[in-house]
């Protein structure tokens, strides 16, 4: 673990301070004239101190440990931290250059006091880990670099970050000439231009921004402050920003068969304003077939990501998740918008039309309805059995004739046993629940009122499922769909996706079981089409995409019911744009960004790309929709036919058992011989002089 930034430099310039004082001995009695000239050129130190002077810290960065070299570091060290000096107020470290330390071509080392075993403190195996945790903590301040032809090229790969400044003292002479095309190279590989060559006693800068004639770039000799190179506030002169592009959610392509497509879109749009306000010359470069890029078993990208991380392009108008995509070599601009990542399913099968009345309630209502029949059953019975007992009390006389008429019972149910009679109270209970006709009205006060409250409720509920038989059969009623990721989990599905990144973190590792389970049932596969498309017309699989695109150009399935989309989103993230690492241009793009996003801008842009879609897919969502209103056939009223066939067959079935059982019973009665005429007129006799009653009482 490193110290802490603070403590480190000082723990390190006393050491160094140790070490110079050793060396005083050997370098103090010697003259100037064994110092490069520079070194004491009042016009160059002040040079230097303009190039250095918003920083609070410099690296020195050795190629050798000669004399030569400890000289000059022991006079800037001694001499150039005074009130005049260009160290003025500044802390330093000292890099050592060195290579094949055990094994690792490392390209510096922390030169300390000893010159012996502490110079693998640190190794820098030029990757980009190793440069945030040494050169990423000084990554805002500058560098002095001592170089010569033979150890320009390794040092300069090792240490040149765009956002850094960096000041190459080179042994050797070099032509202007030679200079301008070092530093072009450097801009147009590394993206810095903040690299400056003292060579002898003539210091160069390189200016990418400045135009001459038909190019852009320009070496230039400093002499005073203004011949620093700067980076343009909002002016870039035409400079040429190559821009990637290509076909996403927000950015749709006019013309397919051109190269360099034009492009429509909200992300379309950020980029032209981006470029007209900032006065660049966009250069689109051309789309290929991996679009946001993946990486490669050698761990290289390709398709965005790999030409930025490599600097063929400057930034890519299209959004990017904000998330880990494994290098080091891109950075996010600041947040456009924010998406979702949902999962999409077939969309559940129509309800067959003889079964679309039963779908007028849901299930747990019928059962309601149902159990509320017994309940109104039970306190019928209850009812009867209490006026039963009252009865019997007041008056034991012909009882059951009297009560007979008050509940109005036919002679049938008269003279049935009492189980018979419960049932037919169960029986009565749901024909008026139902709202059936009911003939043999009860005489009694207390089941009148009973019975008029229950065809209250069953005119409710019959009125409900009267006017709902309309809808049902004039809109798609359709079973009930997967709406969250249990259900999904549940499903067995597969999720197939096209892109790499998904699998990566839709469903999080770890999280729950649901999770997990889901995560193991992801699968990549390359196809050219829409998955959408394909999901709809296989139906046993589903995928994963951006919720936004289900106003776009996934919206016909869904208008269209051949795709569901699952309610539960397992992700949502912000998006924004891509830039290479420690782009020069990051600032002045985010600058933009942020004001166009302040001002509505992108939600208009957003608004205006969803309401010319919803045009563009108008006439075939206006078929969609017009084909739910239909003219009734006979096809569609089959249910009360099933119905009145299933009756019918049931009719059928009772009327020849009853027949049956009636030609049995006339068939004993021959058998028996005679009938015996004294016992009736006795019965009836008995029958008619218990008629003669009064049942005002009741």
């Amino acid at each position: 673990m490193l110290p802490s930034p603070w403590s480190s430099m000082l723990v390190v310039a006393v050491l160094v301070g140790v070490r110079l004082a050793q060396m005083s001995t050997m370098v103090e009695d010697e003259p100037d004239l064994y110092l490069p000239s520079w070194l004491t050129n009042d016009l160059i130190l002040a040079q230097i101190a303009t190039i250095f002077g918003r920083m609070t810290h410099i690296d020195f960065v050795l190629d050798d440990r000669s004399p030569d070299r400890v000289r000059q570091l022991d006079y800037i060290v001694r001499h150039l931290r005074d009130d005049s000096g260009f160290l003025r107020g500044k802390s330093i470290r000292i890099y050592q250059e060195q290579d094949g330390m055990d094994g690792v071509d490392s390209c510096a080392t922390v030169l300390d006091h000893d010159y012996g075993d502490e110079f693998d403190l640190i190794h820098w195996d030029r990757t980009y880990d190793s440069f945030a945790k040494i050169w990423g903590q000084n990554q805002f301040n500058g560098y002095l670099v001592f170089a010569n032809v033979f150890t320009f090229d390794r040092l300069v790969g090792c240490l040149l970050d765009p956002i850094g400044t960096y000041l190459i003292v080179m042994d050797d002479e070099m032509e202007p000439d030679e200079v301008g095309r070092l530093l072009a190279a450097i801009w147009e590989k590394d993206g810095s231009f903040q690299v400056f060559t003292l060579a002898g006693e003539r210091l160069f800068g390189y200016d990418p921004f400045v135009r001459v004639g038909s190019r852009y770039g320009m070496l230039k000799e400093l002499n005073v402050s203004d011949d620093l190179p700067r980076l343009p506030n909002v002016n870039f002169d035409g400079y040429p920003l190559r821009i990637e592009i290509f076909w996403s959610t927000y950015t749709i392509p006019m013309n397919t068969s051109r190269p360099n497509r034009d492009f429509i879109g909200p992300d379309a749009e950020v980029g032209r304003t981006v470029t007209k306000f900032l006065n660049f010359t966009a250069v689109f470069i051309p789309p290929d077939n991996d679009n946001f890029g993946t990486q490669l078993p050698n761990g290289s990208f390709n398709g965005v990501i790999g030409r930025l991380a490599r600097r063929e392009s400057d930034v890519a108008f299209v959004g990017f998740f904000v998330k880990d995509y494994f290098s080091r070599d891109i950075e996010f601009t600041s947040g456009v918008y924010g998406d979702e990542l949902c999962c999409l399913v077939k969309k559940a099968s129509r309800i067959p039309e003889y079964l679309l009345p039963i779908t007028i309630f849901p299930s747990d209502l019928w059962g309601v309805l149902f159990l509320a029949g017994i309940i109104f059953s039970v306190i019928w019975v209850i009812i009867r059995g209490a006026i039963r007992i009252t009865a019997r009390v007041r008056n034991q006389r012909n009882q059951r004739q009297r009560l007979a008429e008050l509940f109005n019972l036919s002679n049938e149910t008269r003279d049935a046993p009492r189980y018979r009679k419960v049932i037919q109270i169960c029986v009565d209970t749901y024909i008026i629940w139902v709202s059936a006709p009911y003939r043999r009205f009860t005489h009694s006060g207390v089941e009148r009122l009973m019975l008029v409250g229950t065809m209250l409720v069953s005119v409710i509920f019959v009125s409900m499922f009267q006017s709902s038989l309309s809808s049902v059969f004039l809109n798609p009623v359709y079973y009930k769909d997967i709406d969250t990721l249990q259900q999904l989990d549940k499903s067995g599905m597969k999720i197939v996706v096209k892109y790499r990144g998904f699998m990566d973190d839709v469903f999080p590792a770890n999280n729950t079981p649901t999770m997990d389970a889901l995560r193991n049932k992801m699968a990549f596969e390359q196809y050219a089409g829409s998955m959408p498309g394909r999901v709809a017309r296989i139906g046993t699989i589903s995928t994963v995409t951006r919720k936004s695109t289900l106003s776009l150009d996934n919206a016909i399935y869904l208008s269209t019911n051949q795709l569901h989309m699952v309610r539960e989103c397992p992700r949502m993230y912000n998006l924004a744009y891509v830039v290479s690492r420690h782009s020069v241009f990051l600032e002045r793009i985010n600058t933009m960004v942020m004001r166009m996003f302040d001002g509505g801008l992108v939600d208009r842009w957003i608004s205006d790309m969803n309401y010319n879609f919803t045009i563009r897919d108008w006439e075939q969502i206006r078929a969609t929709l017009g084909s739910n209103f239909k003219i009734l056939t006979l096809v569609d009223m089959q249910f009360p036919f099933y119905l009145l066939a299933i009756g019918l067959c049931v009719s059928t079935v009772v009327f020849g058992a009853e027949l049956v059982h009636h030609r049995i019973g006339r068939a004993r009665g021959k058998s028996d011989g005679g009938i015996s005429f004294s016992s009736s007129e006795g019965k009836l006799a008995k029958n008619a002089s218990s008629n003669n009653y009064s049942y005002s009482q009741y």
